[in-house]
């Protein structure tokens, strides 16, 4: 199985240009990046390198933000400046990374998880200018009500072996919880490099219990992610079991 790994930085706050990064999707994205090596002209370097993260607020340490970082080449972080890194929290060290992938080879069909999921749900409008105004046709546009955004991820699993698992109560309703968390913004230079193109992404958290339909499609989706958005903070599928931890801090740490 491809090599995979997962970095845990905890970065902090009171450092300007950590918030620079942190308000600029975009800024973020090419930070990360620098953390590997270059890749081959015309070829994305976050595809090539399987670069997915997810960043999250840590409720007891206000001043630090966690930044989960899973790769299928091993960065190197200190290509970073040292500043943006705060004082470590555990045994672990700042930055930490290790191994995941022997955790995901063992996984089977009809295995349960906690998972997380940060993503930008979106549905492609119709390309027919007769169903809708011409400046729309064939653009992606967000999901924003919450019935949507679980019909979306409960499709996203059909096709990526996994089902959501119901509440016992009422086992029409999926055990998921979900919360919007905004719109995510930054700005880059477009193609030509002439003008700046606005980056503009919604943010929804989904939380809840999975079930794994298809064990080599999930493991596929766990490496390759889920959705839109995978350069700037979307689509990094977190899961973990009742007492093994595998690809992030879930619940908390």
């Amino acid at each position: 199985m491809t090599e995979v790994y997962l970095s845990r930085l905890l970065l902090d706050l009171t450092q300007p240009e950590v918030r620079r990064n942190l308000s600029d999707i975009y800024q973020l994205h090419r930070t990360i990046l620098s953390a590997f090596p270059q890749a081959l002209a015309g070829t994305s370097a976050r595809q090539h390198f399987g670069v997915l993260y997810r960043v999250e607020s840590i409720a007891q340490t206000p001043l630090q933000i966690r930044l989960l970082v899973q790769s299928t080449s091993a960065p190197d972080w200190s290509r970073l400046p040292a500043t943006f890194f705060a004082p470590p929290l555990d045994e672990r060290g700042n930055p930490s990374i290790r191994r995941i992938d022997n955790d995901y080879t063992r996984i089977t069909a009809g295995a349960q998880f906690f998972f997380r999921l940060r993503a930008n749900p979106t549905r492609r409008l119709s390309n027919r200018a007769s169903e809708r105004e011409d400046r729309l046709a064939g653009k992606r546009v967000a999901l924003l009500r919450e019935e949507e955004q679980l019909v979306w991820l409960e499709r996203k699993g059909a096709q990526h072996g996994f089902r959501l698992l119901k509440t016992h109560l009422h086992p029409e309703i999926p055990a998921v919880q979900v919360a919007r968390q905004g719109t995510d913004r930054g700005k880059r230079r477009t193609m030509d490099n002439r003008d700046i193109m606005p980056l503009t992404f919604g943010a929804t958290l989904f939380t809840g219990f999975l079930e794994v339909t298809d064990a080599n499609r999930f493991r596929t989706t766990l490496i390759e992610g889920i959705g839109s958005g995978k350069a700037f903070g979307f689509g990094l599928l977190s899961i973990a079991g009742s007492s093994n931890e595998l690809s992030g801090p879930l619940p908390t740490s």
